[in-house]
């Protein structure tokens, strides 16, 4: 059965704007292992590469069925309109300047959100889910999957859910969000999102599409831009309810976009660790509950499952109180069963210590609620959350770090 989801792709050859360029055959090349997938597919094009990518998925796969073909010259393209003012901008301000990130495929990098609109717009197959894919993920997927099996990709696209989903790459400093810290923004490429695969329904992805047409607009007007992925900053809080979130680097978008199988270790140093600098405990409690519930089959070690859970637990001490005991009571399981009790002991005094002070939280709390306390499963709906009850002098909550968390 075909996935019901349409996936939007674009494939321009650049040679003609800039000698640095990809050749038109090698981005082909890089492109067959999407053109042999049984999906449905519109790809937006010039006149000469819908003709080469033609006589591989249609002539090649015979899947021309299942693909919706759009000439559109990339002069003609929605944020091409917007090509003086980037090569102004550029003769300013362009500390991440790179021969690869011409002009025109910063264009195309931010027309993704149009693209996507047009194909909801034609809706070609009749599908409720929609999404975008990079046209160049390489030979076997290799930019964003490890060990790529066909199957594995359209797995992804039968379980995604109407909600935005895409994946987090890093975590960066909502405090750029402003106007007047976009020009440190833009000193050096900020890595927050993987753009190569995102996927939505209709009524979630519109109004969040449009709203990063408008950011790129801003960010063009203002004098900066480079591509389309630090444009998610703010609207990953603009919009945090509707979107659904995986966690992990570019190559492991396909084995963790449903459930989080690869890169624990990643994960925990460039997202939980500054979630927990940052204060930003709400997202940090949200991306350990999915690792802690998926820990059956991750890559994680017995180790740094204990300290992924043990960071779940301080997140929930800040934001989610209601949880603490539930969470308490699982990590003391596992160091009863032997799971986490090596490393459990190479700090066995300062855990004693956040124990106790968790204890004292989950009984107050209970005080408070009438006894109730929440699923922590992944996918449990939350209630209400009761406020942090301590801060520093500078406002910024800091509870105690794990002990090994500079490990």
């Amino acid at each position: 059965m075909i996935p019901n989801i349409t996936l939007t792709t674009a494939c321009y050859d650049l040679t003609k704007y800039y000698a640095a360029a990809r050749s038109i055959e090698e981005s082909i090349q890089s492109m067959e292992t999407l053109l042999e997938t049984e999906c449905f597919l519109c790809i937006f094009g010039d006149s000469n590469t819908l003709r080469l990518i033609k006589e591989i998925r249609d002539g090649r796969f015979g899947l021309g069925r299942l693909t919706h073909y759009i000439e559109l010259p990339l002069e003609k393209i929605w944020a091409y309109r917007y090509a003086d003012k980037i090569r102004a901008n550029r003769q300013i301000y362009h500390p991440t300047a790179d021969i690869r990130a011409s002009v025109e495929a910063h264009i195309i990098q931010c027309n993704k959100f149009d693209f996507v609109l047009e194909t909801m717009k034609m809706d070609p197959f009749r599908t409720t889910k929609f999404g975008w894919i990079d046209a160049n993920i390489g030979i076997n997927g290799k930019k964003i999957s490890e060990n790529y099996t066909k199957g594995m990709f359209l797995n992804v696209l039968h379980n995604v859910s109407d909600k935005f989903h895409i994946q987090i790459l890093n975590v960066e400093d909502k405090a750029f969000i402003v106007a007047e810290r976009l020009k440190e923004y833009y000193q050096r490429y900020r890595w927050v999102i993987c753009g190569c695969l995102f996927t939505m329904s209709k009524s979630s992805g519109t109004p969040i599409l449009n709203r990063l047409k408008e950011v790129f607009i801003e960010t063009t007007m203002l004098g900066y831009g480079h591509a389309e992925e630090p444009l998610f900053l703010g609207v990953l809080d603009e919009f945090y309810d509707s979107i659904e979130r995986s966690y992990g680097d570019y190559h492991h978008i396909l084995n963790n976009f449903i459930r989080n199988t690869r890169g624990y270790q990643y994960i925990y140093n460039n997202m939980l660790k500054r979630y927990m600098g940052f204060g930003y405990f709400r997202e940090g409690y949200d991306c350990s509950k999915q690792l802690v519930a998926d820990f059956e089959v991750s890559d994680a070690s017995n180790s740094l499952q204990f300290h992924i859970h043990y960071m779940h637990l301080l997140f929930a001490l800040e934001y989610k109180k209601e949880e603490v005991g539930h969470i308490l009571k699982d990590i003391k399981q596992h160091i009863a069963s032997g799971k986490y009790r090596e490393e459990y002991m190479k700090g066995k005094a300062a855990y004693l210590e956040k124990f106790r002070c968790c204890m004292a939280v989950a009984k107050a709390t209970r005080r408070i609620t009438g006894g109730k306390t929440r699923n922590t499963r992944r996918g449990a709906k939350s209630d209400a959350v009761i406020q942090p009850t301590t801060v520093n002098p500078a406002g910024i909550h800091r509870p105690l770090l794990d002990p090994q968390s500079s490990q």
